[in-house]
């Protein structure tokens, strides 16, 4: 099994744009080192440190658990919208407040059980089939809304995880909205429910 982390920039639904953002060395040798079937599902998440004018909203960060299977098995494939949430008190999640924030993308409650009997599966499926496919645990950012004007120059998005509460986050990547996005699609992001248009 492996992890991945997939980033696709924040963009609106009309856009299918896809920008993947590369690992930086310290995330490479984090996530090296987990194993999807063994992350407790209550515990991993996601840190986005985005321009005050930028919002993620449940729904935007998509967690999504694969593996395949021969038979007797079905393949396994649990796609669960991430509970968006604010992180001001994130451990080791650097942000000035004065034009960034922080918003944490976790699994939530409600999805947990799920989470946890797709784990369990794969776990038997590992067991038990010689045949047992790779799987993957991928975190895809694809939404987004603006509570404000955007302003000129660099949009830059830091993405930070962490497995366990008890452990500050660990930096994954780092992308500039502008370079990876077309002119038009950060002027056609949605305004966020109750912003001023």
């Amino acid at each position: 099994m492996s992890l991945h982390l997939h980033f696709t920039a924040a963009l609106s639904g009309l856009l299918s744009l896809s920008a993947c953002a590369s690992l930086s060395p310290t995330a490479v040798n984090k996530l090296a080192g987990l194993d999807p079937l063994e992350v407790a599902a209550d515990q991993v998440s996601v840190a986005a440190v985005m321009p005050v004018p930028l919002k993620l909203r449940t729904g935007d960060v998509m967690l999504h658990f694969t593996m395949d299977a021969s038979a007797p098995h079905d393949p396994i494939d649990e796609k669960l919208p991430l509970e968006i949430v604010t992180g001001e008190n994130a451990a080791g999640v650097p942000a000035s407040p004065s034009f960034e924030r922080i918003q944490i993308a976790r699994v939530a409650k409600a999805d947990v059980p799920r989470l946890v009997a797709a784990q369990a599966k794969a776990r038997t499926v590992a067991a038990t089939s010689r045949n047992a496919g790779g799987g993957s645990l991928t975190v895809t950012i694809g939404g987004g809304c603006r509570d404000g004007v955007i302003n000129p120059g660099a949009l830059v998005v830091d993405i930070y995880m962490r497995t366990k509460p008890d452990e500050e986050y660990f930096r994954v990547s780092s992308m500039n909205l502008r370079k990876l996005l077309p002119e038009d699609a950060l002027a056609k992001l949605p305004p966020c429910e109750g912003a001023d248009r």
